[in-house]
């Protein structure tokens, strides 16, 4: 084991028990530390044991053995051990704690960009998240989740007495029985249904989607209507991207969370519109002249990173 392992099981710990009180600046923070592998390795390991700690019986504090020089009981919660080394023992060795914190906590999965993961809640729905999202499961109700930022495509196990809810911002989505992506960004939020019905609740007033439906909506909350193959839906899983009437900026944004490489733009290039299919392989050294033909861009390396940029500029 790496001699940091400790203190990064620590920061996973002190993370965990932050979130109930995370401010923005405070979250943009935590996804930045889960883009190390080995700190994001760590932190599933102590949701993992968080969530096992909670579905234990443990006896009551009146049952709870007392030390005969001990004046107080024990102190409440794995969380108040003492310093980093016993915490990190504490986790190696599963040591189960007196008790557990009254209040859910929530779990919280992120990629970087790049990376794709796949999550399975506890109804057995399934969600493919795409690179560069940030996703939370409620710990109070595990059909209630948070779409922060990035891509997800949901295989929403139905149940009608207890409707699955997304959040992303302030928009409220609500599953009737789908299969349904969603892309969250600081410039647009858009949602296609592959099979299946959501209602999506712009500021209360609730739109019905069916199968191949879509729906955009602006920073300026300005919504926009359409309709998509269902095939096309939740593409990016397979490579395939389709965009219609979208600012290149935004279509940058996307290929740098299938790519997970810096991919940048100079000038007003990033305003254009852009309709099209892109298919990702994978490779940039492809992909990004291959997106830069598409949009009438010229590219160049600059170090490990991409530069995008009008062709009409490049040329003067």
């Amino acid at each position: 084991m790496s001699r940091d392992a400790p203190n990064i099981i620590d920061q996973a710990i002190a993370w965990h028990l932050r979130q109930e009180h995370m401010a923005a600046e405070d979250w943009e923070g935590f996804v930045a530390w889960l883009e190390t592998p080995a700190h994001a390795r760590a932190y599933d390991a102590v949701a993992m044991r968080d969530r096992l700690v909670a579905a234990a019986a443990f006896p009551e504090p009146d049952a709870m053995p007392i030390a005969a020089n001990d004046d107080q009981p024990a102190s409440r919660g794995w969380w108040r051990l003492a310093g980093g080394g016993a915490i990190a023992a504490a986790l190696a060795l599963w040591l189960v704690p007196t008790t557990f914190g009254s209040h859910a906590t929530e779990t919280v999965y992120a990629t970087s960009d790049g990376e794709r993961r796949d999550v399975r809640l506890a109804d057995g729905t399934q969600i493919a998240l795409n690179g560069g999202s940030l996703l939370r499961v409620s710990g109070a109700d595990p059909r209630s989740v948070a779409l922060d930022r990035g891509e997800a495509t949901l295989h929403v196990v139905h149940d009608a007495a207890h409707p699955f809810e997304l959040r992303a911002g302030d928009q409220l989505i609500r599953d009737l029985g789908t299969t349904f992506d969603v892309l969250h960004t600081g410039e647009r939020l858009s949602v296609a249904v592959a099979e299946g019905s959501v209602l999506f609740q712009p500021d209360g007033a609730g739109l019905r989607l069916g199968a191949g439906d879509t729906v955009t909506m602006a920073a300026d909350r300005r919504i926009v209507r359409g309709t998509l193959p269902t095939a096309a839906v939740g593409g990016w899983r397979s490579g395939d991207l389709s965009f219609e009437g979208i600012p290149v900026g935004e279509v940058v944004a996307s290929l740098r969370r299938q790519l997970g490489v810096d991919l940048r733009i100079v000038g007003d290039l990033s305003r254009r519109p852009f309709t099209g299919m892109i298919h990702v392989t994978g490779a940039a050294d492809r992909d990004v002249p291959h997106l830069a033909e598409l949009i009438g861009a010229t590219w160049r390396r600059n170090g490990e990173g991409w530069v995008l940029a009008d062709r009409a500029t490049a040329t003067r």
